[in-house]
This record gives structure tokens, sequence and C-alpha cells, in this order.
């Protein structure tokens, strides 16, 4: 059997934790002012803006969303994969995924995100106007 050093292995990653964590820091930080800021804003529903199209099942596609999850607003990934065999009728699979449980990567790419995700507040919002005005 090899003989296998795993300390010796681990030194470079480990030696980058202070690195890390404050990387997530920063990260964190920012998404909490994300959070901060359309907690204040007057929206009055969810909103999603879809990043990710499946081009070969475009019923499959994944939102950056700011919607109630687990009793309160919050960031969230909803990823919807078309089933139509679902039970309830809905024709598909939906998860959510909250800010909490997301990868470092997904924290930073979802930023890129983010002013399509205000845009779509700020459509969502005026549709909502607009249909009490009819």
């Amino acid at each position: 059997m090899v003989n296998i050093d795993l300390q010796q292995l681990a030194a470079p990653i480990e030696a980058l934790r202070p690195e890390l964590d404050d990387a997530y820091k920063r990260l964190d930080a920012k998404w909490a002012e994300i959070t901060k800021c359309l907690q204040k804003l007057p929206i009055p529903s969810s909103v999603y803006y879809t990043f990710d199209e499946n081009p070969q099942c475009p019923e499959d596609y994944d939102c950056l969303a700011w919607t109630k999850y687990n009793g309160k607003k919050r960031i969230c990934i909803v990823s919807y994969r078309w089933n139509p065999n679902q039970y309830d009728g809905s024709e598909h699979d939906i998860s959510t995924t909250p800010y909490e449980e997301w990868s470092g990567q997904q924290r930073i790419a979802m930023l890129d995100h983010v002013p399509d995700l205000f845009a779509a507040a700020a459509k969502g919002t005026q549709e909502f106007i607009d249909q009490t005005k009819n």
C-alpha cells in the first residue's frame, strides 16, 4: 500500500485558512448588504431572474430569487426541472437553495446577476401597480 502523508498534503491548504475565512466574510458582508437593501424596498411579491436555461430542454432553468423561504424573505437559487410525471400536476421538480447553503463559487457567481434581480423587482413592482389600475 502507498504511504500517503495527509498532514503534509493538507498543510498548504490549511495555510490558506485565514485568507479563506476573510474571503467568506467579504462575500457574506456583500450579500448581507444586498439582502438588507431588498428588505427595505416595497416589493409586493417574490422576484425571480432566470440566469441559466437548458437549450435542449427550455423547461429546465435556474433563477436567482428574492422569495419567502422557511418563513422569511431571502435570497435563493430556485431550480426547475421538467417532470411531466409529477403527481401534483405541476410538471416541474422545484428545488430551492437559500444563500446560506451556497458554495463559495455560487456566492461569487451570483453577484453578477444582482443587477438583473433588481431590474426584475422593479418590473414586477410596476406590473403589480398596473394591475391595480384596471
